[in-house]
C-alpha cells in the first residue's frame, strides 16, 4: 500500500481541496480504494476538533488523521535568518505590508519602516542568486531549523508522496522540509492568489500545482521554481461556481435572503478594519437607493468582512451597527467555506447581483467568473487619507495589477464616479463584459468544472513517477 500525506493548515486549504463532493478529496479517496492507496491528512493539533465532523465519516483502512505540533517560537538567530530569505523577494506588495501596513490603526508588519532600505538591500545584492534561493536558502533553513516535528510520522508511514496545500505557511514549510530530508517527492500548492509574491518562501516542492499563467509567471518570477516543474490547473474551488449542482434559481435565492421575486441588489463585500471609512460610502449609497437613483426595489446586500480575529469582529459590529434596521439594507453575514450551504448561497448571491463592489479582494475575481459588473470605491468617503492609510494603497497590489490592467474593475475617485458607474450597470449590465472574459480567460485559467480533477490527475502522475524511478 501507497501512502499519501495531505495536509489541511488553514481554512483555505479545506475549502480547496476537502469540503465540497467532487472536489480533490472525495475523487482521491475514491482513487485510493482503487489503487491500493492511503491518504493521511495532517492536522494542526489544534485544529483536530475543528475539523472531526468532516474527516470522521472518512476515517478508515484508506483514510488516516493526524494531528501535529508545529513551533512557532524563534530565537534572535531564526528570526535574522527568516527576515534574510523573506526579503529575498521585495515587490510592491512586500513594500505596503512592511511600511504601510493593512489596518490604518496599527503599525506595518515585521518591523519598524526604518528597516525598509535593508530589505530592498537585500532583494537587490541577493535577490538575483538562483543558488542563494535554491540551494543556500534550504540547506541553511535546516540549519537554523534543527526542530523536525513531522519527523515521527514519517517514519511511521514511510509515505511515497506528500501533497503540500499551502507553501506559503509554516506548517507546509515544515512538510516539505521534511519531504526534502527524506527523499520523498513533493507536490505543492498555494491556498490563495496572494501567497507568491510578499516575501520568499524557503523550502520548495518538487513540482507546484497553480492556479494561472499569471501566479505562475510568478512563481517562476519571485519564488524562482522552474517553469517545467509548475502545471497550471485552475483554483479548485472554483470548480463551486460553474458546477450545475449549485447553481440556485433567482427565485430561490431571493426567498432565502428575504427579497421579493422583482428585486435587484447591489453586493458590498466588506474590507473591514482595512477600510474605515466604508460606512460613509455605504450611507451616500443608501441615500441613492432610497431616493430610486437605481430604480424601484432596488437593496444592498452587505457581506461583512469575517475576520479571524475577535478584533477585526467587533470593528465590523460597530461599523454596521446604523445599518441594521435600514428597509434596503440585507445582511449576509455566514461563514463560507466551512459550509456548503452557506458557501452555495453566498456564491450564488453573487451569481445574481447587480453589481459586485469590493476592496481588491478575491470576490472581483469570483465574481468575473459569473460576469457580474465590477466597481471599486478606490477613495476614502469623505476624508482625504494619505496614501500610506488610504485604500488606494491596496492598488500596489503585485497580484491585483493584473486585474486593474483588464479594465474589468471600474475604479472610482469621488462619489460623483461612484453613482454614474453604478447607475450605468444597472442600466446595463452588459457594460465591459469583454473585460470581464479577459479576466476569465488570463486571471482564472479553464473554468469547466475539473480543477478538482486536475488536482487529482498530477498527484497521480506523480506517483506513477515514483514506481518507475
Amino acid at each position: 500500500m501507497q501512502t499519501i500525506f495531505v495536509s489541511i493548515s488553514m481554512l483555505g486549504v479545506f475549502r480547496n481541496l476537502f469540503f465540497f463532493s467532487e472536489s480533490f478529496f472525495f475523487r482521491l479517496k475514491r482513487e485510493a480504494e482503487k489503487r491500493n492507496i492511503r491518504i493521511v491528512v495532517l492536522l494542526h493539533n489544534r485544529d483536530l476538533s475543528k475539523y472531526e465532523p468532516f474527516l470522521a465519516p472518512h476515517i478508515g483502512e484508506r483514510v488516516v488523521v493526524e494531528g501535529v505540533v508545529v513551533p512557532t517560537d524563534k530565537n534572535f538567530f531564526q528570526k535574522a535568518f527568516r527576515f534574510f530569505y523573506a526579503y529575498l523577494v521585495y515587490t510592491t506588495t512586500t513594500k505596503i505590508l512592511t511600511t504601510m501596513g493593512m489596518r490604518p490603526e496599527e503599525p506595518p508588519a515585521a518591523s519598524r519602516r526604518v528597516l525598509a532600505p535593508l530589505r530592498v538591500l537585500i532583494a537587490k545584492i541577493f535577490g538575483w542568486s538562483i543558488f542563494i534561493k535554491n540551494t543556500l536558502v534550504p540547506r541553511a533553513y535546516c540549519m537554523f531549523f534543527p526542530a523536525r516535528p513531522f519527523r515521527a510520522l514519517f517514519e511511521k508511514y514511510n509515505p511515497a508522496l506528500v501533497v503540500a496545500p499551502n507553501v506559503y505557511g509554516l506548517f507546509d514549510t515544515e512538510l516539505a522540509r521534511e519531504a526534502r530530508k527524506q527523499g520523498v517527492y513533493s507536490v505543492g500548492m498555494l491556498a490563495n492568489w496572494d501567497h507568491v509574491d510578499k516575501y520568499f518562501l524557503p523550502i520548495k516542492t518538487d513540482e507546484i500545482l497553480l492556479p494561472s499563467e499569471q501566479v505562475k509567471l510568478a512563481a517562476a518570477k519571485y519564488q524562482g521554481y522552474q517553469p517545467e516543474k509548475i502545471s497550471v490547473i485552475g483554483y479548485p474551488y472554483h470548480d463551486l461556481f460553474v458546477r450545475d449542482e449549485f447553481k440556485m434559481t433567482r427565485g430561490a435565492l431571493l426567498s432565502e435572503i428575504g427579497l421579493l421575486l422583482g428585486a435587484r441588489y447591489i453586493l458590498y463585500v466588506s474590507g473591514s478594519s482595512y477600510c474605515p471609512d466604508e460606512p460613509e460610502v455605504i450611507e451616500e449609497m443608501l441615500r441613492w437607493i432610497h431616493a430610486g437613483d437605481f430604480g424601484p426595489d432596488t437593496y444592498l446586500v452587505i457581506r461583512p468582512y469575517i475576520g479571524g480575529r475577535g478584533k477585526d469582529k467587533a470593528f465590523d459590529e460597530k461599523k454596521f451597527f446604523g445599518f441594521k434596521n435600514d428597509s434596503r439594507v440585507v445582511f449576509f453575514d455566514e461563514r463560507v467555506w466551512d459550509s456548503l450551504p452557506k458557501s452555495i448561497t453566498y456564491i450564488n448571491i453573487m451569481r445574481y447581483a447587480s453589481v459586485v463592489m469590493t476592496v481588491y479582494s478575491t470576490a472581483f475575481l469570483e465574481s468575473a467568473i459569473m460576469d457580474r459588473p465590477l466597481v471599486a470605491a478606490s477613495f476614502d468617503g469623505r476624508q482625504a487619507r494619505p496614501l500610506y492609510r488610504s485604500i488606494r494603497r491596496f492598488e500596489g497590489f503585485e497580484h491585483f495589477k493584473s486585474m486593474i490592467e483588464t479594465g474589468a474593475v471600474r475604479r472610482t475617485l469621488n462619489f460623483k464616479e461612484l453613482k454614474a458607474a453604478l447607475r450605468a450597470y444597472m442600466d446595463n449590465p452588459a457594460l465591459d463584459a469583454e473585460k470581464r472574459e479577459a479576466v476569465r480567460r488570463e486571471l482564472c485559467f479553464k473554468l469547466d468544472g475539473e480543477s478538482s480533477g486536475r488536482v487529482v490527475s498530477a498527484v497521480l502522475d506523480a506517483l506513477n513517477k515514483i514506481k518507475h524511478v
